[in-house]
């Protein structure tokens, strides 16, 4: 069954556990609540009715963790309590407020409009982050996230209202401590669609009717005068009236964000495993074979064991199939993922660091994890002709990856000066529509010719 793994299988490969950390009383002794009061809140705002306008206030209180880990007993609570009492002074008697989840507040007013609004959350704010509590550090302040979202009369949809408010939130999070985020600020065209229920159904249908499938993309080997077809990238594909396209937009995206997307990379696991089995020859003709994981997958144990066990069984040549992971999947990983790297690494399997740019890694991320190669962000490709900043970063990035003894790859080539340049620069691979698309993987082995046509 496509992307369903068995379960039951203890992994073969030791993983090392991290120092048991003593509960405190105020952890043990946190309240029990729901799993979610949004359907006590989803009542309460279908009878609410703000004037002249609205807003919805996602309220994230930070570091919890820390909080009732360091805390003296209770201390979690109470400041819990006091953000509780602090939102619902703020809101007013005409106003909701409701704790979502154990450290996520949803308050909503009436107001004015976005101006006086900005003002009144900053002041909210500054409420909030007054509230102290007493730890075996000493007296600190409670931190915040917080999002906005602007409402009219006759919202139909709270549900999503209330989304738009959290992906806000979640905005501001990335932006540090105590940071105020406006939806319309949300700039990332990905977030709009990320928590939508429908690309996961769609997703799903998708695998259920056997119209998933990965096309590979190849890479080139341009350090010689003619680039040579050196390896290749598997890439997911939806098949769409006769038609292999990308997976509409917000899909990865949101299965990242509800923890499923390890639904995805199994699928691609197990497809990428079946047809190495069913085509010895192009594990023996190519470099290397790469397809990506996510975020989500390099974090979960249980996947990653089952992956090192499923690839493990293979017996395929030392250094034929690669893994692909984001530099910010790294960056927030780290630590597992270099041991995870260096697990893969003694069954013969590689690893590629994906967008460096993208996260505005240092450089010293490169010494920590064993990756074997590099994939540098494809906007420092896109504009590398006429900018000189764009040169100099690529170059940065090949010299200190060279240093470090790991390849370079640039992504999205798509013009012969681009080529050009790299090669310039010294950069390893390339990939990109000047070379070719992603392909229907059979047809990699019609690409690459004889051993007899590479010395003439």
């Amino acid at each position: 069954m496509a992307g369903v793994w068995p379960c039951g299988r203890r992994a073969r490969q030791p993983l090392k556990k991290a120092g048991a950390l003593p509960l405190t009383k105020a952890f043990r002794d946190l309240p029990p609540m729901p799993v979610s009061n949004l359907g006590r809140l989803l009542r309460r705002l279908r009878t609410w009715r703000p004037f002249p306008r609205g807003m919805l206030v996602y309220v994230d209180v930070r570091n919890m963790r820390n909080i009732n880990r360091f805390g003296l007993p209770n201390a979690g609570d109470r400041a819990i309590r006091e953000v509780q009492d602090c939102l619902e002074a703020w809101a007013g008697p005409h106003g909701i407020v409701e704790r979502l989840w154990s450290n996520e507040f949803v308050a909503a007013c009436a107001v004015d409009n976005g101006e006086s609004a900005i003002d009144a959350v900053t002041a909210l704010r500054r409420q909030l982050t007054d509230i102290h509590y007493p730890s075996a550090l000493g007296d600190n302040r409670i931190a915040v996230s917080v999002g906005i979202q602007m409402v009219h009369g006759g919202v139909t949809d709270w549900r999503r209202e209330i989304a738009e408010a959290g992906i806000a939130c979640d905005t501001a999070k990335q932006r540090g401590l105590n940071q105020i985020i406006t939806r319309s600020r949300v700039s990332d065209p990905a977030a709009a669609s990320a928590i939508n229920s429908a690309h996961v159904v769609n997703f799903r249908r998708l695998r259920s009717e056997n119209r998933l499938t990965l096309h590979a993309q190849p890479i080139m080997d341009i350090s010689g005068a003619r680039p040579r077809l050196a390896k290749a990238e598997f890439l997911i594909r939806m098949e769409q009236q006769g038609r292999y396209l990308p997976l509409p937009g917000g899909t990865i995206e949101t299965l990242e964000a509800l923890g499923l997307s390890t639904e995805l990379d199994a699928f691609s696991v197990e497809f990428v495993l079946q047809w190495l089995q069913q085509n010895p020859a192009m594990v023996e003709k190519l470099d290397g074979l790469t397809l990506n994981l996510s975020a989500r997958s390099i974090a979960d144990g249980q996947f990653m064991e089952r992956l090192l066990d499923e690839v493990r069984a293979q017996h395929l040549p030392p250094g034929k199939l690669g893994f692909e992971i984001t530099e910010t999947a790294a960056i927030d990983h780290l630590a597992v993922a270099a041991e995870w790297i260096e697990a893969f690494d003694g069954i013969g399997c590689f690893f590629s660091l994906d967008d460096l740019g993208s996260g505005l890694c240092s450089f010293g991320y490169l010494h920590s994890l064993p990756v074997r190669e590099v994939k540098i962000d494809g906007r420092f490709i896109r504009d590398i002709v006429q900018d000189s900043v764009s040169q100099e970063i690529v170059r940065a990035v090949h010299q200190v990856a060279r240093a470090a003894g790991k390849k370079t790859v640039a992504e999205f080539v798509d013009d012969p000066r681009k080529l050009a340049v790299l090669q310039r620069l010294g950069v390893d691979y390339a990939q990109g529509w000047l070379f070719y698309p992603a392909l229907p993987p059979e047809r990699l082995l019609e690409l690459i010719p004889p051993p007899n046509s590479l010395a003439a």
